[in-house]
């Protein structure tokens, strides 16, 4: 048996554990917070036959792994009044999402 962890931006965490649970995955939810940029995550743990922790990795994959979107960047000026930033925003393509995978051995497994 293993033991999948796989920490995720909040905004894919919806998605990925619907399309889980299609699979008949369970899933445990733990809000996380990113160290350096202190951005809410979506950390998740998921209990699974070894011969399930390929599927399982592809549906995360597919769900919170990186992808191309549009990022709006503003030029970096402030305002002087004159010229409202709401001029200033650009949208430009970025890479966005992505997810960390743990797979750790279970050495006992118990449910009461």
């Amino acid at each position: 048996m293993k033991m999948i962890i796989a920490i995720m931006q909040k905004e894919d965490e919806i998605d990925t554990v619907e399309e889980l649970n299609k699979a008949h995955f369970f899933v445990t939810k733990l809000a996380t917070t990113g160290g350096f940029l202190k951005s809410k995550n979506t950390t998740i743990m998921i209990g699974v036959e070894d011969e399930q922790v390929e599927q399982a990795i592809e549906i995360i994959k597919q769900n919170a792994g990186r992808r191309q979107g549009l990022q709006y960047n503003t030029a970096g000026l402030e305002s002087n009044g004159m010229m409202p930033m709401s001029n200033m925003i650009t949208p430009i393509q970025a890479e966005m999402g992505g997810c960390t995978t743990f797979v750790l051995d279970v050495e006992q497994f118990q449910k009461f």
